[in-house]
């Protein structure tokens, strides 16, 4: 092998090491494995405060992707459920849909890369196809050089246990053929053994039997933009930095701390009534007492918290906190939740193209033909003011929209709605008869 080879399989080898290890403390950060600020000496007091916004974060971003369900339709048009849309919702039920997108979107931020394996037949979804949230760490993209969006291979490798409770490595490469298929090999290493192959087959579809996609877009490479990049990272640390030092000096001198002079301790007398007693004239006693109040601490905080909510793209009042405001207007909402919209949405373009790809892949493993792309429908991002809401849909009626248009837009079903009307109707109707025929009876009695 020639030098420049070397170089170059180094150079591809330390960049997938740095992705790896970037991946594995962002997972750190997620469950509270992240780095202790201030060290701690044997038989010290620990001063550290961690404070996990790095969780916050990513679980705030998925539950606005992800919280409230997005719907599949085949045609959107039609007023019932087709036969392969009523199949293609079933799957997904199987599949725990919502805990699934969930896991999906968690493993997006925390990485900036998600993948999804289709497996054909499992117990777990008997009939259906069933859908697994890959570890983006254990997953290996081969692309072509002069188009990282042409995938040549998937290599997947992790560590195991056997039946027996033996050490093993799994690897699966899925890698495509000439015939335009795709290859797929497993293959198993038995503790520090060379990889055997286990089976080796040619997968029946012209995609692989994973799919992917970037978490935010990044151009130039194949991997997504993370919600907990570096940077992000740094400035939930500083954070914990500055607390812990805070907790420090507090620790030392929150307490006032008295001393004296013009006398020796054992001069000191304090009295059974808690009256002290000095010795002489010019004898003094005093507390010594923190002349600050930390304010300058508590503003870089502060300050380092707000400049983690904006590179974050998270606003304070995503996570439940809003002080000093009342009921906010449709443009203040829109205002203080702008960076979480744009972020939510440009997460919509990737994991949406990824959903529907796969949509399109699950029907065709179920030998149900789609007339046309599934389309995705997507709840509204931004919370509403159902006051507002309901003044505007007013002024929209005496402007000429129709009840159904109203009510559709309300997030009611209009012929539901309608049904339920004509039967609260006809129940008035047969209450006012009854009542009628009552009081007509009385008259007759008299």
């Amino acid at each position: 092998m020639d030098i420049s080879k070397q170089l170059w399989l180094a150079g591809i080898d330390a960049e997938e090491r740095a992705r790896l290890e970037r991946w594995s403390n962002a997972w750190a950060w997620y469950f509270g494995n992240n780095p202790k600020p201030l060290t701690v000496k044997p038989g010290q007091a620990n001063d550290n405060v961690t404070i996990n916004y790095a969780r916050l974060i990513v679980n705030i971003a998925a539950a606005y992707l992800f919280g409230i369900e997005p719907t599949f339709q085949l045609d959107a048009e039609a007023t019932t459920e087709s036969e392969p849309e009523t199949w293609l919702n079933e799957c997904w039920r199987v599949n725990k849909k919502m805990l699934l997108l969930q896991k999906v979107a968690i493993n997006g931020a925390v990485c900036g890369h998600t993948f999804i394996k289709i497996i054909p037949d499992s117990p777990l979804t008997p009939g259906y196809p069933r859908l697994i949230a890959m570890n983006p760490e254990y997953v290996t993209v081969v692309t072509d050089p002069d188009d990282i969006d042409l995938v040549w291979r998937y290599i997947i490798a992790y560590p195991a246990r056997g039946k027996n409770g033996e050490h093993l490595t799994i690897k699966q490469t899925m890698e495509r053929n000439d015939a335009g298929r795709w290859t797929i090999t497993d293959e198993v290493s038995e503790g520090s053994q060379k990889f055997r192959i286990v089976q080796q087959a040619v997968w029946p579809y012209t995609w692989p039997p994973i799919i992917d996609c970037q978490n935010l877009p990044s151009p130039n490479e194949y991997y997504g933009i993370a919600d907990l990049e570096p940077d992000v990272l740094a400035v939930n640390h500083a954070i914990n930095f500055t607390m812990s030092n805070l907790q420090r000096i507090i620790r030392f001198h929150a307490h006032p701390k008295t001393w004296g002079r013009g006398f020796s301790a054992n001069q000191l007398k304090v009295g059974v009534d808690e009256t002290i007693v000095l010795p002489g004239d010019n004898a003094e006693l005093h507390n010594l007492e923190m002349q600050s109040d930390l304010t300058s601490s508590l503003a870089y905080y502060a300050r380092l918290k707000e400049a983690l909510h904006e590179v974050s793209r998270v606003p304070e009042v995503a996570t439940g906190k809003l002080e000093s405001a009342g009921a906010l207007s449709g443009v203040a909402l829109q205002l203080l939740y702008g960076p979480l919209v744009q972020a939510t949405e440009a997460k919509r373009l990737t994991y949406g193209e990824m959903l529907t790809e796969l949509n399109l892949r699950l029907l065709e493993m179920g030998g149900r033909a789609a007339p046309q792309p599934p389309t995705i429908v997507w709840p509204e991002v931004l919370p509403k003011n159902p006051l507002e809401e309901r003044q505007v849909a007013m002024l929209d009626k005496q402007l000429g929209a129709s009840a159904d248009t109203l009510l559709t837009q309300l997030g009611y079903d209009a012929e539901a709605e309608a049904a339920k009307k004509e039967t609260e109707v006809a129940d008035m109707g047969e209450q006012l008869l009854t009542a009628f025929d009552r009081g007509q009876t009385a008259i007759d009695d008299q």
